[in-house]
């Protein structure tokens, strides 16, 4: 019982001890983060803290964990109840709204490296399933065929998607073949799972974009241009799905 209660009392602390933390990193950033300033502000001493975070990277790495954890459950949730071809705008917009209700933790994970900081193996294990999830969406939205690759239009249920320019079978550009035969030896970017060049490709070019919609709006790039941000973000969706 004794046991239970200080594993109990543990988690409580931690959890306190992040919540602190996500509000240091909303005020000033990750450089704002200090684990005596936590201790304080918890009523607590340094030292004591630190029997619940080794340091201040342990404490990121929980902070990162939990972003990337809760962002991929987000991205699994919009696919999971879209249809297929729906699919990779359920997603895209999973991360845009993710993004816009969690700025400060989606720059965590997306913006500028912390200084000094090596993220662990399981943050990369976490980020892989986010990684997964997109992989799954960009197949539902047809795959082009590169000269003399046999892939067609398409998706991975074996039924043509709206993508390639909406017809199917559409052949890569030159560009985008030399991407796609690049990425064929870039290793498995989900453990256990290698899919192929083009599907790479495609992925990588629609979380980039994404992802560079995404950062500029939350970093406030779009402010003073007169456009609203959300009807670009849905421009640069249709352009994804349609091969674009």
């Amino acid at each position: 019982m004794a046991t239970a209660r200080r594993e109990r009392y543990r988690k409580q602390t931690r959890e306190e001890a992040k919540a602190v933390a996500l509000a240091q990193l909303a005020e000033a950033g990750t450089a704002g983060i200090s684990v005596n300033a936590i201790a304080k502000a918890m009523g607590m001493t340094g030292p004591a803290l630190y029997r619940y975070f080794a340091n201040r990277d342990e404490l990121l790495t929980e902070l990162i964990t939990d972003a990337y954890r809760e962002l991929a459950e987000a991205a699994s949730r919009a696919v999971a109840d879209a249809a297929p071809a729906d699919r990779f705008r359920a997603l895209a917009r999973a991360l845009r709204d993710w993004a816009k209700q969690h700025p400060d933790r989606y720059l965590l994970i997306y913006g500028t490296p912390v200084p000094g900081y090596q993220a662990p193996p399981e943050t990369t294990e976490i980020a892989a399933r986010l990684m997964r999830t997109i992989l799954d969406a960009c197949a539902t939205v047809g795959a082009a065929a590169a000269p003399g690759s046999g892939t067609t239009g398409s998706g991975a249920d074996g039924a043509g998607g709206e993508g390639a320019g909406g017809g199917g079978g559409q052949s890569l550009t030159p560009l985008e073949a030399e991407l796609a035969r690049h990425l064929e030896g870039a290793g498995p970017w989900v453990p256990g799972e290698e899919p192929g060049g083009e599907l790479k490709g495609r992925a990588l070019r629609a979380w980039t974009r994404l992802h560079g919609v995404i950062s500029l709006d939350l970093q406030g790039h779009f402010a003073d241009m007169g456009f609203d941000p959300s009807v670009l973000f849905e421009a640069e969706i249709d352009a994804l799905v349609r091969g674009g």
